[in-house]
């Protein structure tokens, strides 16, 4: 069985064991449980994780066991607990209960017909859960603003930068040039006694909540007691409202079993001539909230320096 890109990077990051208590491909039904009730296996998670095939992959199973391949490279075999038709419509109206028109919903359309469950495949690695150490979870190059909220936490606790792999086809998105940028940041600051950074490979859904709350899972099964969640955490155009992944993951904080923490939301003012908090001055309507896509979407080099460092 070949898998695309993104099943290949779920698969690695099941097997890593970072998304407990997710520990395999689920079921059609645990799907739709997940969606519905944010539960896996008894325990709250939020977004449904499959492997699909067609019906030639389907007849090649062998004695229960699938042979899994990535650019026709094997990778592994996988033992098989169930297969069923995938709906994928159901699936979709699920997650999106009106706009469909989104990275996601297209993933399901385009994925193949059939759901295979498999057996748990994922490592028995587990990290110690540390109060003093806080999660910050981004997949971009980091502007002033997360600066800014990196060395704010950084005073009083220890912080593991997240930096989650991507494969879209932004070029201005690339793991390890983010990586490399937030090393040369770290050093620039003089903090890297504070800082822990950590690159896994799970892409980016773009689900907000839904996905805010897995990268708060993810932070704590890296060992971090307590989880950053931004403004606009995950975002896709305008599906999610603001602060609705804080407010989703503050809600559910006992669910998910570490602190949950605001970014603080910084911006940029002219009148102070810097990067602030929300609410941190008094200047009124000369300030703009400060995003990655933002700072993508600019031509002007003076308006991008305001922004960023690199």
């Amino acid at each position: 069985m070949q898998l695309d890109e993104k099943t290949y990077y779920n698969y690695l990051s099941i097997k890593s064991n970072i998304l407990r208590p997710l520990d395999k491909f689920m079921s059609q039904d645990e799907m739709h449980e997940v969606c519905n009730s944010f539960i896996f296996k008894k325990k709250f998670f939020t977004i449904p994780f499959f492997l699909t095939a067609n019906s030639k992959e389907i007849k090649n199973i062998n004695n229960g066991l699938v042979d899994i391949y990535f650019k026709k490279i094997f990778i592994t075999k996988l033992k098989v607990l169930s297969v069923s038709s995938f709906d994928k419509s159901k699936l979709i109206n699920k997650i999106f209960k009106k706009n469909k028109k989104h990275p996601y919903a297209e993933f399901i359309k385009n994925s193949k017909d059939y759901i295979v469950e498999t057996e748990s495949f994922a490592d028995k690695k587990k990290y110690p859960i540390k109060k003093n150490l806080v999660g910050f979870a981004t997949r971009n190059i980091p502007h002033r603003g997360h600066e800014k909220i990196v060395l704010n936490t950084s005073l009083k606790k220890k912080v593991m930068i997240i930096i989650n792999s991507d494969i879209s086809k932004n070029k201005k998105i690339n793991a390890n040039l983010s990586f490399e940028a937030y090393k040369k940041f770290i050093k620039r600051e003089k903090i890297t006694k504070k800082i822990t950074l950590k690159k896994i490979t799970l892409p980016s859904f773009l689900l907000g909540y839904r996905q805010a709350a897995l990268h708060a899972l993810i932070g704590k099964n890296l060992g971090c007691g307590n989880f950053i969640i931004g403004r606009d955490h995950s975002g896709y155009k305008n599906f999610y409202t603001e602060f609705e992944s804080f407010k989703f993951c503050k809600k559910h904080e006992k669910k998910i079993e570490l602190k949950i923490l605001p970014s603080g939301s910084p911006r940029y003012c002219y009148g102070c001539k810097k990067v602030i908090f929300r609410g941190e001055c008094k200047c009124k309507n000369k300030s703009f909230d400060i995003s990655s896509s933002l700072i993508r979407s600019l031509k002007d080099k003076k308006k991008i320096k305001l922004m960023s460092n690199f």
